[in-house]
C-alpha cells in the first residue's frame, strides 16, 4: 500500500499540470487522494477534448472523438487514443481505471496523458500543415466581399470628413445674451431712425441753390440706403439667430458667411 505521502506528493505535480493547461473545472482532490473515478475522467475529457482544438479535431477526423460518451465508453475510446495516437500504454486496465482504488496509479496515468497532450498540442501548433490552413483561411477572410465593400465605405467616409473641413465657409460667432439683446435694441433704433429721415424727406425743404439741393437729397438717399441696408441685414441675423437658437442655452451663434 502507498503512504500518504506519495499520494500528496502525485497530486502536487497534478496541481502543476492542471495549471499549465489552465484546467476550469473544480478538482476534487478528495476523490483524487481515494481513487474515485468520478474525480479523474472530466480531468481527462477535458485535457484531450478542449485544451488543444488541433489535437480535438485530429481525434474527430479519425474517429476517436471522446464527447457525449457513458464513462465506460469513454474510457474505451481513451485507451484506443493512447494506443493509435500517442503509443502510450496505461499500467492500469479499463476495468481498473473505473473502479475505486488505485489512486496512485491513476493519478501518474493522468500526468502522464496530460503530458502527452502538451507535447502533441506543440507540434501541431508548429506543423506547416496548420500554418497553411490558418493561411488559407486569412486569405478567404481578406477575399470576402462585403470586408471589401466596408472598406471602401471606410474610406469614402474618410473621404467626406475632410471634404466637409476643406469646403466649410461658414464662422460661428457666439455671443452673450446681454450682447444679443444690445443688439436687437440697435436694430430697433435704427428702424426709428429710418422712419424719422422718411418723415423727414417728406416734408418741404428750402431751397437755397440747385446745388446745395442736389446734394442734400443725394446724402439723404445714401443715408437712406446705408441705414436699410444695415436694418436688413440685422433683420436677416435676428431671423437666422431665431430659428438656430437652443431652448436651454444661454448664448446664441450667429453664422456668417
Amino acid at each position: 500500500m502507498l503512504s500518504t505521502g506519495d499520494v500528496q506528493g502525485s497530486l502536487r505535480q497534478l496541481e502543476a499540470l492542471l495549471r499549465v493547461i489552465k484546467y476550469p473545472g473544480y478538482v476534487d482532490y478528495n476523490g483524487l487522494s481515494k481513487g474515485d473515478p468520478s474525480a479523474f475522467l472530466p480531468i481527462m475529457s477535458f485535457t484531450l477534448s478542449s485544451f488543444s482544438p488541433p489535437l480535438a479535431e485530429q481525434l474527430t477526423v479519425t474517429g476517436l472523438e471522446l464527447t457525449c460518451k457513458t464513462d465506460l465508453r469513454f474510457i474505451d475510446t481513451l485507451y484506443k487514443v493512447l494506443r493509435d495516437i500517442f503509443h502510450y500504454k496505461p499500467i492500469l486496465t479499463k476495468q481498473q481505471f473505473l473502479q475505486w482504488g488505485f489512486s496512485q496509479r491513476k493519478i501518474s496515468v493522468i500526468c502522464d496523458v496530460i503530458n502527452l497532450v502538451l507535447q502533441k498540442h506543440n507540434q501541431l501548433m508548429k506543423s506547416p500543415e496548420v500554418d497553411e490552413r490558418l493561411s488559407a483561411l486569412e486569405a478567404q477572410i481578406k477575399s470576402l466581399p462585403g470586408l471589401h465593400r466596408l472598406s471602401i465605405l471606410e474610406k469614402r467616409i474618410e473621404e467626406l470628413e475632410r471634404q466637409r473641413h476643406t469646403d466649410k465657409n461658414e464662422e460661428v460667432i457666439t455671443i452673450s445674451r446681454e450682447s444679443w439683446e444690445n443688439l436687437m435694441n440697435r436694430v430697433l433704433l435704427l428702424e426709428t431712425k429710418l422712419e424719422l429721415s422718411n418723415t423727414q424727406l417728406k416734408a418741404p425743404v428750402p431751397c437755397s441753390s440747385s446745388a446745395s439741393s442736389y446734394s442734400s437729397d443725394s446724402s439723404k438717399e445714401d443715408l437712406m440706403d446705408r441705414v436699410e441696408r444695415i436694418t436688413n441685414m440685422l433683420r436677416s441675423t435676428s431671423c437666422l439667430l431665431k430659428n438656430t437658437e437652443s431652448s436651454t442655452t444661454p448664448c446664441k451663434q450667429i453664422t456668417k458667411k
